[in-house]
């Protein structure tokens, strides 16, 4: 059996509650619950901030929760890389370019919601400070994974170096996640720490309840991309198999 079907259920056999609980279906729905939840309470249930943001803070519920999921993905496709060069059929299909492609999506959508918040909190659409510079370079950065591997035409190289660049580009993780904290120059308010979150209930159950579902957005979009490549990948091999005869 090849390493595609091995992957794939049979047809016809009953799929147990262990992977109907993580399949693309499922995961879907409760994306669509837990951020329609989300929507509602930021809009309906949190207060609006008594700064000069007033109801403009909103968007933070959003927000905060895409750029945690943007790096979330790259943290995926940073392990996907790592058991592919340690053992090449251990990781599914597809896994890390489409991590690497959620990412840069999650990360766009970062972008342009910080620059609508800092519109209203700063005055200006962009300012060069840490959090917004670090994930611009972490954005630069990983969108020059498909300019390296779209340079390359011999398969198995393209995938070995794709892997080698996916691992080297996480070191841009961890400097953006760490911006805020260790650079207090920043325009960035740290509402979360290691000890508390500076939150009312209404609004950390809101961040809490955005975050699971943009979680579980991804982990749907990825589990659609694993099997689209894993189909992909089965039929190559028959057609490889109808060209042998």
């Amino acid at each position: 059996m090849t390493p595609a079907a091995a992957r794939s259920a049979p047809a016809g056999r009953p799929v147990s509650l262990p992977r109907a609980l993580v399949s693309a279906s499922f995961l879907y729905v409760w994306a669509a619950l837990l951020l329609g939840a989300g929507v509602l309470l930021a809009f309906l249930v949190t207060p609006v901030d008594a700064s000069g943001l007033g109801f403009t803070q909103k968007i933070f519920y959003f927000h905060a929760p895409i750029a945690e999921t943007a790096l979330v993905a790259f943290a995926v496709a940073f392990v996907a890389a790592v058991l592919r060069l340690i053992r090449p059929a251990a990781p599914p299909p597809g896994l890390e370019v489409a991590a690497v492609r959620l990412g840069l999506f999650f990360s766009g959508l970062v972008m342009i919601t910080g620059m609508i918040w800092g519109r209203a909190a700063w005055g200006v659409w962009w300012a060069w400070e840490p959090r917004l510079t670090t994930f611009l370079l972490a954005l630069l950065v990983y969108a020059a994974y498909f300019v390296v591997r779209g340079s390359i035409d011999d398969e198995q190289r393209r995938e070995t170096v794709g892997s080698v660049y996916a691992i080297i580009a996480f070191v841009t993780v961890p400097v953006t996640f760490f911006a805020t904290r260790y650079l207090p120059d920043g325009l960035h308010p740290v509402v979360i720490t290691a000890s508390e979150a500076s939150m009312e209930t209404s609004m950390a159950l809101t961040f809490v309840v955005c975050t699971l579902g943009m979680f579980a957005l991804l982990a749907a979009v990825l589990r659609s991309e694993i099997a689209l490549a894993a189909g992909a990948e089965a039929l190559d091999e028959v057609k490889d198999l109808l060209e042998e005869r």
